[in-house]
């Protein structure tokens, strides 16, 4: 009898696995929980902190001035720098954010500020010491708003659309793509 008990508990909890191996195994490109927090700590890194610098200084010079001057390519640098350490944070902050995901949704729902708070802080500072050092301070403080409004959004949809902590790359970016360019045009539109 108990190896009966047993059998059936086996078979139960193959059962209870099997769909969900079967969604990753129908996935096409599928991508794992590191890489899309990767490629979104990129995407978010690189873009709004760009049009942070558009609307603070590009406002009062044609666009022409822009390009020649050596602020412009300064700013570019820093928008790189910020997308290289978004990237690097993103993908470190994965393991939390999958831990978050994987709990109830009010603790996602706190946790994913947090998350994104840690972001815009390690980020900010990082692509900021571009601007001669100092520029990490004005980094953090205009990157952790952003990170907390980008992982408020992406998180719950990532969550959504992922399965097993993968997620198909055909749903990956558009989340990231229209979270991302969402804040952008946020920012852009202040």
């Amino acid at each position: 009898m108990n190896w009966l008990v047993k059998a059936n508990a086996a078979a139960e909890a193959r059962s209870s696995r099997a769909p969900l191996e079967e969604k990753i195994m129908m996935m096409r490109r599928p991508v794992s929980i590191e890489r899309a927090y990767a490629l979104f700590g990129l995407l978010l890194g690189a873009l709004p902190s760009a049009s942070i610098f558009l609307k603070l200084f590009g406002r009062h010079s044609s666009s022409s001035e822009i390009l020649l001057s050596g602020w412009s390519w300064l700013f570019l640098l820093s928008s790189i720098a910020c997308g290289l350490a978004g990237r690097f944070i993103g993908s470190k902050l994965s393991s939390g954010a999958e831990v978050a995901e994987r709990g109830s949704w009010v603790r996602m729902l706190f946790n994913a500020p947090l998350i994104g708070a840690l972001w815009g802080l390690c980020t900010g500072v990082l692509g900021g010491f571009i601007l001669f050092y100092f520029g990490a301070i004005f980094g953090a403080i205009f990157a952790i708003p952003v990170g907390m409004l980008a992982f408020m959004l992406f998180m719950p949809l990532h969550r959504l659309l992922s399965h097993g902590g993968m997620i198909e790359a055909q749903h990956l970016w558009p989340l990231a793509c229209g979270v991302t360019l969402t804040l952008t045009a946020l920012i852009l539109g202040l």
